[in-house]
């Protein structure tokens, strides 16, 4: 007789008896909503077939329509952040067609991402828009049912169905995506459209209805790809759809169970980042590392939790330019939030040709303090930034202006009391030495991109963090 000891039927000698060994468990999914998803693509957990650090294919996470690129080599990059966190990157022309199985009805459709906007365009920003002009089935959505939009020279507010949020009565201030991790929502119904910013919302009117609208497109305006270039410049980390779509309640539930999983504080104050192409990320330093891009990177500690962060600066632009983006309709000057609002500017560099020094200083203290409409009128903190150096022939104007700056009569013409503050991103130090101090170090490209005024990828990050020097950085003391 056998008995259940040591010799008993669990030695290792009777394991043989008892079958082979069970399957491995499947992978483990991502957390569950509190609602199932009709469609859900999340690209740390998605079946993904990429081809050249580009994504080819990746499955709906549901079984109901599964991603492609939108031709050979444009579907968004593949790539991971600082936390090892898998996201795709959509820049330009990027998209992916979403497969004809996903249908819906324009009135009658929620859409939430977890992404992060590092800059926007000059016009519109599409995350999703319905039908799928590879399919044939490409309608008129009037910009679909998820993006954001820049009218002229307004914030750059969410919009879904051509309802941009600065139509809503309230709350309108806080329906402008940045560059760190947020979810991005809108709950469209019969009875209106419901805008969501994690865990803020603000309703907007209803939007026109069309009905049996098959596939879609992640990155682009599927309507009209003839400015395909313009839209999708955005970092996903998931996107689910709900067709039909959410009560706002249940929308706004998901919203919270996204940030949640994602480990998103909400916002409670901002920073706004302002000047021309060596703020807004040109050459080496593409969009997706603009200057919002870099300070709010994963797991890189740049800025604190809870700090929305935009990026406005733009190629070519003088003071004047600034002068029109703050007195704008909608203008991100009057988005303020209850918490901090700060902003941070380098202008000069394209101002050289038309202005001296002098001249250029005066129209800068007029941005700041003009009755009513300056930038500390209307309750922010300012961080001015003494400019890096350029080229031999524009440094007499670039170093008269910086003396300027730190002279105390600048703290005096704009009438500060403690608003202002200079940020002296000239002296910033690293690898044992200053890197944008004089004309001779604007020459030398580990730091700059080759023509004395473009910081290279090392050269943005260290003149936004401050490199050896953070006293220097953008966000010391935020």
């Amino acid at each position: 007789m056998i008995g259940l000891g040591s010799g008993g039927l669990f030695h290792p000698a009777f394991t043989t008896l008892e079958g082979p060994p069970p399957p491995p468990p499947p992978p483990v999914g991502p957390p569950a909503l509190p609602f199932a998803p009709t469609t859900r693509w999340h690209p740390a957990h998605s079946n993904v077939i990429t081809a050249q650090g580009r994504v080819v294919s990746a499955i709906d996470m549901q079984g109901q329509a599964n991603v492609s690129e939108g031709a050979p080599g444009i579907g968004p990059k593949a790539m991971t952040d600082g936390l090892g966190q898998p996201f795709w990157r959509f820049e330009g022309a990027e998209f992916l067609n979403v497969a004809a199985s996903l249908i819906s009805d324009s009135r009658d459709i929620t859409v939430l991402m977890v992404g992060r906007v590092p800059r926007h365009p000059a016009s519109n920003n599409r995350y999703l828009s319905l039908g799928n002009r590879a399919q044939g089935s490409h309608v008129n959505t009037l910009g679909g049912p998820l993006g954001s939009r820049i009218y002229a020279r307004s914030a750059g507010h969410l919009q879904s169905f051509g309802k941009i949020g600065y139509t809503a009565p309230v709350n309108a201030e806080w329906m402008v995506p940045g560059a760190q991790m947020q979810v991005i929502g809108a709950a469209s119904s019969a009875s209106g459209i419901r805008l969501m910013l994690n865990e803020r919302f603000a309703d907007v009117a209803v939007a026109y209805n069309r009905t049996g609208i098959s596939g879609a497109e992640i990155g682009r305006y599927a309507w009209s790809p003839r400015r395909s270039g313009k839209w999708g410049i955005f970092d996903l980390y998931e996107m689910v759809v709900y067709a039909p779509g959410l009560s706002n309640a249940d929308a706004q539930s998901v919203s919270a169970a996204l940030m949640q999983q994602h480990n998103i504080a909400p916002v409670t104050n901002q920073l706004v980042l302002e000047g021309d192409s060596i703020m807004q990320g040109t050459g080496e330093v593409t969009p997706h590392l603009s200057a919002a891009a870099i300070l709010t990177e994963p797991g890189s500690g740049r800025i604190p939790a809870g700090w929305r962060v935009i990026n406005k600066g733009a190629s070519g632009n003088r003071v004047a330019d600034l002068v029109l983006k703050r007195d704008a309709n909608h203008s991100w000057s009057d988005q303020t939030l209850p918490g901090r609002n700060v902003m941070a500017f380098e202008i000069g560099r394209n101002d050289w040709s038309s202005f001296t020094a002098a001249e250029h200083y005066a129209n800068v203290v007029a941005y700041l303090d003009t009755p009513a409409s300056g930038v500390l009128q209307k309750g922010w903190e300012v961080r001015a930034m003494a400019n890096i150096a350029t080229a031999p022939g524009l440094m007499p104007q670039t170093t008269a202006y910086r003396t300027a700056l730190r002279d105390p009569q600048f703290l005096a013409d704009v009438g500060s009391t403690g608003q202002v503050s200079i940020i002296s991103t000239d002296l910033i130090e690293h690898a044992g030495q200053t890197r944008f101090e004089t004309s001779a170090q604007a020459a030398d490209i580990a730091y700059y991109a080759g023509d004395s005024t473009h910081p290279s990828l090392l050269g943005a990050e260290v003149r936004l963090t401050g490199g050896d020097t953070p006293q220097y950085g953008v966000t010391a003391g935020l």
